[in-house]
């Protein structure tokens, strides 16, 4: 059916409408849903009558290559599979808005009939202009690999980095310094309870070096944390309350995630979790230290 007809028969009500999509992950989940039952019942409507497709490769000179798609044979092919069979696992969704455009950034792995076809990233523009203003795909450019490809990560991002986390303080009770400084992005700052303690990943390192070399690093234990974690966001954060050699102490750590979809430590606070009751105490004891 040309493309042109089939909107036509959508405005008079001859295609079935999926339900309104109000905001542009509800249509991302409507599209991949269909994918994945091979139903296009209604799907055009969650693109917008210009929609265009378009994938970006590298043949084997290492030129770019640029290639227009064709909505209704991508429509076709999804009619004509088996329930089931095409399953587009996202790795996550990272989604701006201005206004009525909004652009989504999504990894993802190909799993044709139960095994990795290929992977790489939809970048999604989607305009609210739809019926019920409703928002709809303006364009679709992909890029595709078979190298390199793995299955969606099942485990909830907070979980994820909560085991970062807990990870972490575990290296360096084990002394493990490859862990520790691993789980550090390279430009990771961490700093110290001492007020020179600022200290850059490398630096942190040469620091640390000796006392993971002996087997005497710090066993920092969390005995309450809270991740923050936006879904249209890259970057999360926790705080921490921590049982450690110097009393209760604070930790708040800023993570990102990098190209490779791992969670990485790129800042690091530490301070003394001091007591109200206490505070002149110590107070008087830093002055005294002065």
């Amino acid at each position: 059916m040309p493309h042109r007809v089939l909107f036509i028969l959508i405005a008079i009500g001859l295609v079935a409408p999926l339900p309104a999509q109000q905001t542009p992950r509800e249509t991302l989940s409507s599209l991949f849903d269909a994918m994945r039952r091979a139903d296009t019942t209604g799907l055009a409507t969650l693109f917008h009558p210009a929609a265009d497709l378009h994938s970006v490769s590298t043949d084997a000179s290492g030129t770019t290559v640029v290639q227009a798609g064709d909505l209704n044979k991508w429509m076709a092919g999804i009619a004509g599979a088996r329930a089931g069979t095409l399953d587009e696992q996202l790795h996550y969704t990272s989604i701006r808005t201005d206004g009525r455009l909004a652009t989504a950034w999504t990894p993802y792995t190909f799993v044709l009939d139960g095994q990795i076809s290929h992977c790489g990233t939809n970048a999604f523009q989607f305009v609210q202009d739809g019926p019920d203003g409703n928002w709809r795909i303006l364009n679709i450019v992909d890029t595709r690999r078979r190298e390199e490809c793995e299955r969606v990560d099942t485990v909830a991002t907070v979980a994820r980095i909560e085991a970062l986390a807990t990870a972490w303080h575990a290296a360096a009770a084990a002394a493990d310094s490859a862990a520790f400084f691993g789980a550090m992005a390279e430009e990771g700052i961490y700093i110290g309870t001492d007020p020179g303690e600022h200290w850059t990943k490398a630096e942190f390192l040469s620091f640390a070096a000796p006392y993971f070399a002996a087997g005497k690093a710090w066993s920092f234990v969390a005995t309450e944390r809270h991740v923050y974690y936006d879904e249209n966001e890259n970057i999360a954060y926790w705080d921490e309350l921590l049982d450690t050699w110097m009393g209760p102490c604070r930790g708040t750590a800023v993570v990102k995630r990098n190209a490779a979809n791992i969670w990485e430590i790129v800042h690091y606070t530490l301070s003394v979790a001091v007591p109200n009751d206490a505070i002149q105490t110590y107070i008087d004891l830093v002055d005294d230290g002065r």
